[in-house]
C-alpha cells in the first residue's frame, strides 16, 4: 500500500490536485513530493493518473542497461494508471450488450435484480458494466486514492451512471443499505508455486500496489451474509471459496468463477 522503506503511506501530488482532494487525501497519506507513487490530473482527459516514480538511481540504472546486453529482467519500467471511463474496455462493456458471465451470476430467478452493493468496487468496472444494463449500483469504496480517482472519473462521464458512489471501509456500511444481493471481487490470492506472476498486467500490478492483498476478504464476507442477501464472489479458478465457505451453486466461466450464496436461512424463535 504504497509504503516506503520504513513502512509509512507516502504519496506526492502533481501541482494540478484540487485543494479538497488534496486535504482529503492528507488524512491517510503523508504527502512527500519524493514518495514513489504520485498522483496528478491527465490534463487531456481531466482524469487522474497514479504514476510509480523511479528513483534517480534506479533510472540511472536503467540508462545503464540500456547500453550493455538487453534482458527481460531489464526491461522493468514506471508503472501508471489513468482512469478515464469514457474510453477503451470501460466504454466498451458500458455500451454493447455482449455476453458478459457476471450478468448470468447476479440474475435472482433469471433477472437482473433492481439494486446491488458492490463493495469491492475497485476501478468500477463491473458497476459500470450492470449499471449500463439498468441496475442501480451502491458502490462502497475505502482506499482513498482509488475513490478520488472513480469520482473523477465519473464526474467526468456525459451521462451519470445509476451508481451511488461511497467512501468507507463496507463492513461498517453494509448494514445501512438494502439490495437484494451483494457483489464481492476481492484481490486474487497468489497462486502457489507458480511463475505466471509476472504476466499480471500492468493496471493490476498498480491496483496491488495502491489496495494491498485485501487480506480482510473472509471478515467482509462474514459480515455480508449478516445481512440476509444472495452474495456473488468472484474468485480465481485456483482458489479456495472465501472464508472456506461453500457455495449454494458455482457460475463456472474460463479461469473464473462465480461462487453464489443464496440468504442465510433464519429460524424462528419458537
Amino acid at each position: 500500500m504504497l509504503t516506503n522503506e520504513q513502512g509509512s503511506h507516502e504519496l506526492a501530488l502533481g501541482d494540478n490536485v484540487p485543494d479538497s482532494d488534496a486535504e482529503f487525501l492528507a488524512q491517510y497519506y503523508t504527502l512527500n513530493p519524493q514518495a514513489p507513487w504520485r498522483l496528478s490530473l491527465d490534463v487531456e482527459s481531466g482524469c487522474y493518473r497514479i504514476e510509480q516514480i523511479l528513483s534517480e538511481p534506479a533510472t540511472e540504472m536503467a540508462q545503464t542497461l540500456k547500453m550493455a546486453k538487453p534482458s527481460k529482467r531489464a526491461k522493468q519500467s514506471a508503472l501508471s494508471l489513468t482512469l478515464d471511463f469514457r474510453a477503451g474496455h470501460y466504454q466498451h462493456r458500458h455500451i454493447h450488450p455482449s455476453k458478459e458471465p457476471l450478468i448470468q451470476a447476479v440474475k435472482i430467478k433469471k433477472k437482473l435484480p433492481e439494486r446491488i452493493i458492490d463493495a469491492t468496487p475497485g476501478v468500477l468496472k463491473d458497476s459500470l458494466m450492470l449499471a449500463g444494463r439498468g441496475v442501480h449500483i451502491i458502490a462502497i469504496e475505502r482506499n482513498p486514492i482509488l475513490f478520488v480517482m472513480v469520482r473523477q472519473a465519473l464526474a467526468r462521464l456525459p451521462d451519470c451512471p445509476n451508481i451511488d458512489y461511497y467512501f468507507g471501509d463496507a463492513c461498517d456500511l453494509l448494514a445501512q443499505y438494502e439490495a437484494p444481493l451483494i457483489y464481492l471481487d476481492p484481490m486474487y490470492p497468489p497462486r502457489a508455486n507458480s511463475k505466471k506472476g509476472a504476466q499480471v498486467k500492468k493496471d493490476m500490478q498498480v491496483l496491488h500496489h495502491i489496495i494491498g492483498a485485501d487480506s480482510d476478504a473472509g471478515t467482509l464476507f462474514t459480515v455480508a451474509r449478516a445481512q440476509r442477501a444472495r452474495i456473488v464472489v468472484k474468485r480465481p479458478n485456483y482458489a479456495d471459496p472465501i472464508a472456506d465457505e461453500t457455495p449454494s451453486f458455482v457460475s463456472q466461466t474460463g479461469t473464473t468463477r462465480f461462487d453464489v450464496y443464496l440468504p442465510a436461512v433464519v429460524k424462528p424463535t419458537p
